[in-house]
């Protein structure tokens, strides 16, 4: 006789659902469980849950339930199940049945098993020397050595490569492969969902299947080849042939280059701040992992423009654009009363450098816009939406647009 336990973060059990179930599983030493970051913080985020299996009373197993596709009306879930060590073996069709059951509402689940054997069909698209598409089996494996490689991570930091399966189906998982070795990857997850958006894009935009773009990763030595710009364009266009209209996924607020590519090239905007949202320390993040959470209409004449190559991607010049009111000067001075059409956020010039060289000068950084990001954002009256990102000699910014009517048509 099975027990269910459903956990979601609405009931405030997760955390201790995500330790415990990581811990009876091996933790660090289970390659296929996701992330304790991802667990905590993104799956609940997509509309996911948590599942403990008990069979008379102990417990046989744990479930993550990922949000998959819609049927219709349907919400379907990919239950991703991982016995206990020593556990009797639990029949698929009773489990997924019986989970399907004590979700809210009509729901279908499909049951996984990340140890079991997967295909992994391969995709190609070649553009000049480099190739893109669905990755091997050692192709996904490729992919999580270059998240160790890229951040430094701890093996109970990376993702599984049996992620990357048909089986699972992610929402995006693709791969950049040059002269035979895999360059990078970007995968994201079907979500469920998500932040309340203003009302003239719930009018125009299908906002109940979103997708969350979750990592990407280049190789050092493959960067400067625009290598993450068409990773993306690719997603985008994959979204808008699965129906998908909005694409969301968080970046570190201080990261110049990641906020250039973002706003400038590819018509991402924010107006979601999350202070300290990870608890993690890697070799990106020597402080509190603060970050922003972007929204991206792949269907918007701004983005389209964008990743058509007619739009030139030229930075803004500060020193060119004097009614733009800077509300701040390095981390130290602050305006928090400004009301100007556009402001400008000063952020360092070169983040990563800057937690290597100076942890102290680095937390006063992070505070200092932490606290102006929590100010100034949202989508309400008299709040700001970044929109692009702009430069003065060695200094760098993020661009803010005060909310009109005007400039939410114009990002829709």
């Amino acid at each position: 006789m099975l027990n269910l336990t459903l956990h979601q973060i609405e009931i405030g059990d997760w955390a201790a659902f995500v330790e415990e179930s990581r811990t009876r599983l091996g933790g660090a030493d289970n390659p296929a469980l996701m992330p304790s970051h991802y667990l905590n913080v993104t799956l609940p985020k997509i509309g996911g849950y948590g599942l403990t299996v008990q069979r008379d009373g102990q417990a046989s197993g744990y479930g993550y339930l990922f949000p998959r596709q819609m049927d219709g009306d349907v919400p379907v879930y990919t239950l991703r199940y991982h016995p206990l060590p020593g556990a009797t073996r639990v029949d698929p069709d009773t489990l997924t049945r019986q989970t399907a059951i004590l979700l809210p509402g009509e729901a279908s689940v499909v049951f996984y098993d990340p140890d079991a054997a997967h295909s992994y069909p391969t995709s190609h698209r070649l553009i000049c020397d480099l190739d893109f598409g669905r990755p091997s089996a050692s192709e996904a494996a490729d992919a999580r050595s270059i998240q160790q490689v890229v951040w430094n991570n701890p093996p109970e930091a990376l993702y599984p490569a049996d992620m990357y399966s048909a089986e699972f189906r992610l929402g995006t998982g693709l791969v950049a492969r040059c002269a035979g070795q895999t360059a990078a990857f970007l995968f994201g997850m079907t979500k469920f969902g998500g932040v309340d958006l203003p009302l003239l894009w719930q009018e125009q935009l299908r906002h109940r299947v979103r997708l969350e773009s979750q990592t990407m990763g280049v190789l050092p030595a493959f960067r400067g080849r625009h290598i993450a710009f068409l990773l993306k364009k690719i997603q985008a266009e994959e979204a808008g042939e699965k129906g998908i209209d909005i694409i969301n996924w968080t970046a570190d607020p201080l990261q110049f280059p990641n906020a250039a590519l973002n706003y400038t090239r590819l018509g991402a905007f924010v107006y979601q701040f999350h202070p300290a949202l990870y608890a993690f320390h890697n070799e990106l993040n020597q402080v509190a992992a603060s970050r922003f959470s972007l929204t991206w209409l792949p269907g918007s004449s701004r983005v389209q423009e964008r990743l058509s190559g007619r739009y030139t991607a030229a930075r803004l010049d500060l020193a060119e654009q004097p009614g733009i009111v800077r509300v701040n000067s390095g981390p130290t001075a602050t305006n928090f009363n400004v009301q100007s059409a556009t402001i400008a956020f000063e952020i360092p010039p070169d983040w990563t450098a800057l937690q290597q060289q100076d942890i102290c000068l680095a937390r006063r950084w992070r505070e200092t816009t932490d606290r102006l990001f929590a100010s100034y954002l949202g989508i309400g009256h008299g709040q700001y939406i970044i929109t692009d990102a702009a430069t003065e000699g060695p200094r760098r910014f993020l661009v803010g647009q005060r909310v009109t009517e005007n400039l939410l048509e114009s990002l829709l």
